[in-house]
């Protein structure tokens, strides 16, 4: 209460009439009693009587969905989706909210019919966890992935070209994401995995003390490998390159055997091992023209 909001924190906030929550379709109004209520009291707190119990439930019971909703079913049926794979990704009620408020506004200022509400829902979902950056580091074959989970079609692919469809008529688009983005994900996926947190104990490392040393070598590694130098790589398979790269360096460091393996990084994270053979010697080149005494001291 009263805390006041960051200047470049996204508003997920909007203003509206009773009943017209963001991320449902609601009529206007109040409410007769609670959302299954089936037992009414007055203002007071007073049961009703009997005749009025059947009265208001009648009602409540007229008051449906259908009648609520009316010509914006497709609108409803998106807006439920979106409740669904919030829950099934674990998001934030403020990444939920901005993704509706997104929906809502991209809809309006479509001048053509929307074809598929699903889809621009995804897309508007890519957009709001790639406002919030580390607080919602969601990849985009995660999100095609939720959706189709729920019986949509919906791919990646599908979704660059929306995304793309939707920047032309309303200058809407997805921000690009940083591997930075990512970094609090992918240390909490190794510090979750048992195995990697076995060999920490075995190596000599307490486990905070190896979550601080490798959040600051992977952050200092990232510093020294500028955009422009990264070749326009997908950033959350970089960043746990950086995290095995990082391992590496701390380990000489502090004289002891790395954790990380590109075996275990792969069962961590999910990544292909492949995948961080390929970014870690690209990493490995552009470290080499750092001077050593810079990496050393990066933390």
């Amino acid at each position: 209460m009263g805390e006041e909001q960051h200047a470049d924190a996204p508003d997920a906030a909007s203003y509206v009439s009773l009943g017209n929550r963001l991320h449902i379709v609601d009529g206007l109004g109040s409410y007769i009693g609670y959302h299954k209520d089936t037992y009414f009291r007055d203002a007071h707190g007073q049961t009703l009587s009997g005749y009025a119990q059947k009265k208001f439930k009648r009602l409540k019971l007229v008051y449906s969905a259908r009648i609520r909703i009316g010509k914006s079913e497709a609108k409803y049926r998106a807006l439920r989706t979106l409740n669904h794979v919030s829950k099934l990704l674990m998001l934030s009620e403020q990444v939920r909210d901005r993704t509706a408020y997104l929906y809502k506004k991209v809809i309006s200022e479509t001048p053509e019919k929307v074809n598929n509400n699903i889809l621009v829902m995804a897309v508007c979902l890519l957009m709001a966890v790639r406002e919030f950056k580390d607080g919602a580091p969601i990849t985009l074959e995660e999100i095609a992935g939720v959706f189709e989970r729920c019986g949509h079609r919906v791919n990646v692919r599908a979704m660059v070209r929306e995304a793309m469809r939707l920047k032309s008529i309303t200058g809407h688009s997805p921000e690009l994401r940083r591997p930075e983005d990512y970094v609090p994900r992918v240390l909490s996926m190794v510090m979750n995995n048992p195995i990697a947190i076995s060999k920490m104990k075995s190596r000599g490392w307490d486990s905070s003390e190896y979550e601080n040393a490798m959040r600051g070598k992977m952050l200092a590694i990232l510093d020294m490998i500028p955009a422009s130098k990264r070749g326009g790589r997908n950033p959350f398979i970089f960043t746990v390159s950086v995290a095995y790269t990082g391992d590496r360096l701390i380990a000489g460091e502090h004289g002891r055997h790395s954790v990380l393996t590109q075996k275990l990084a792969s069962r961590a994270t999910k990544v292909a091992e492949y995948s961080i053979r390929d970014h870690f010697g690209v990493i490995k080149k552009l470290l080499e023209s750092v001077p050593k005494a810079a990496i050393e001291n990066s933390e």
